[in-house]
């Protein structure tokens, strides 16, 4: 211990206030072992020149923040002994690198209330190879043999040890396995990076849509030709929500889907916006967000295709709900059909004598590319006929969610059994099949009812 040198910071954590301890000092232009110069006051004015730099470029509606840091592997795995089994390092405990960067990064308290965090990196990777070792020859049954080890070695190249893979063998470290590790005076100084990111915000409500050349999401029929632009159910609802609150990116989650020439009527299908890492949310506080949201839905209703309804502003549990117990959920469509075969009122009737009835499809064939080869029993629960004329029909039936309502009228090539086909007894040679198809209603209860607004931090 005598032999070690650090920097005036650490020789006052780690001696105490009453210096019981002797300890070298680092001379010039050298690096502390324990905090590897990241409590150095120069590095943190750089640091809180950086933080002010970003902000400066793209500012944030937030009067406070979480600090959070990120410290290199190798420093981690040097303080980390001194702190486990602080006898082999002398009386007094280390104090905390984390305490003295906030300290010197803020000069202000920490607050653990914010929305958004700043999260310093700082990074030094030299000793990556020989803390490595350290703990492959420390915990042997942990890791691979070193044949093994060196050949994939040769052909990936040799891996760092992250700080996650670190973490979880500091609590199992020894006193005799801490004595064995070698502290080491790094070298260079610690390279640092800034990242800000607020909490996600949720955005509720409902979209009906009109046209049935709209997709949900941007898609485009031939993959040789990029999607439309703006042309997306998803991109005419997140692209105002992204811009009113300068959000970094968004994501888009319905409660099911329908197929891009397919209308959403009634209420509209359930969504949530889950927008990401936003820098202006002073318009969703408490009590005005109500009012804000009001005015953006009336902003998304002027475009041509859709139209959105009670929006609102939901937590992180109420926004994950949505995807929860899919299959249980029931939604109403209308069909208007054709038969090639002439239709009598038994072919009508006799289908809905059937009701309700459980029909299984094996995965469709147009979606075979991105769906799993399965048998799906679904469950049609309620159905009414009416017919047209000769050879049209309107069919409006009650499902289970993720029943493929084309494909039970006119049966995949015989996917799906027992379908509407089926169920008429139109015989090969006849088809009975879809001109037309609306989702009525998707039965579920969203947005989250509230008696009055919610508060959000």
């Amino acid at each position: 211990m005598s032999d070690l040198a650090l920097c005036k910071l650490c020789i006052r954590q780690f001696s105490g206030e009453q210096q019981e301890i002797e300890i070298k000092e680092l001379g010039e232009n050298e690096y502390c072992p324990l905090c590897f110069g990241i409590i150095d006051d120069e590095l943190i004015e750089q640091v809180a020149a950086e933080a002010a730099r970003l902000l400066n470029e793209k500012p944030y509606d937030s009067s406070t923040f979480i600090l959070a840091l990120a410290l290199p592997a190798s420093q981690m795995l040097q303080f980390h002994p001194g702190q486990a089994v602080p006898e082999i390092y002398g009386y007094a405990m280390l104090g905390s690198v984390q305490a003295a960067c906030h300290q010197l990064a803020t000069g202000m308290s920490p607050t653990l209330t914010s929305e958004l965090q700043m999260t310093i990196t700082f990074e030094n990777d030299e000793f990556a190879d020989s803390d490595r070792n350290f703990i492959e020859s420390t915990f042997p049954g942990d890791f691979q043999s070193r044949k093994r080890k060196q050949q994939n070695w040769a052909e990936n190249g040799q891996p760092e040890m992250s700080k996650v893979q670190l973490i979880p063998y500091f609590g199992r470290l020894t006193e005799e396995q801490s004595k064995r590790y070698t502290i080491k005076k790094p070298s260079k100084k610690c390279t640092f990076s800034i990242a800000f990111e607020r909490e996600p915000v949720y955005i509720a409500g409902r979209y009906c849509k009109y046209s049935r050349s709209l997709p949900q999401s941007p898609w485009s029929a031939d993959e040789q030709i990029l999607p439309i632009p703006g042309n997306s159910v998803t991109e005419k609802v997140c692209e105002i929500l992204k811009r009113e609150f300068q959000a970094e990116s968004y994501r888009f989650v319905a409660s099911g889907r329908e197929d891009v020439d397919v209308r959403m009527l009634g209420t509209g299908r359930p969504f949530v916006v889950h927008l990401i890492n936003c820098r202006r949310l002073l318009g969703l506080k408490w009590p005005h967000y109500i009012d804000r949201l009001k005015g953006l839905e009336a902003e998304i209703n002027k475009q041509d295709g859709i139209r959105i309804n009670q929006l609102t502003r939901v937590n992180r549990d109420e926004a994950e709900s949505l995807s929860v117990g899919q299959e249980e959920k029931r939604k109403t469509y209308t069909a208007f059909c054709y038969s090639t075969k002439l239709i009598t009122d038994d072919m009508l009737t006799n289908p809905m004598a059937r009701i309700p009835l459980e029909t299984i499809q094996k995965t469709p064939v147009r979606v075979m590319k991105r769906r799993s080869l399965l048998d799906r029993p679904r469950t049609i629960f309620t159905m009414e006929t009416m017919r047209i004329d000769d050879f049209h029909f309107l069919l409006r039936v009650e499902t289970q969610a993720g029943t493929y309502i084309k494909e039970f009228v006119h049966g995949d090539f015989g996917r799906t059994r027992p379908s509407m086909a089926d169920l008429m007894g139109v015989d090969k040679g006849d088809e009975v099949d879809i001109l037309e198809l609306d989702v009525e209603n998707v039965d579920l209860e969203w947005p989250p009812f509230y008696e009055s607004p919610q508060k959000f931090k």
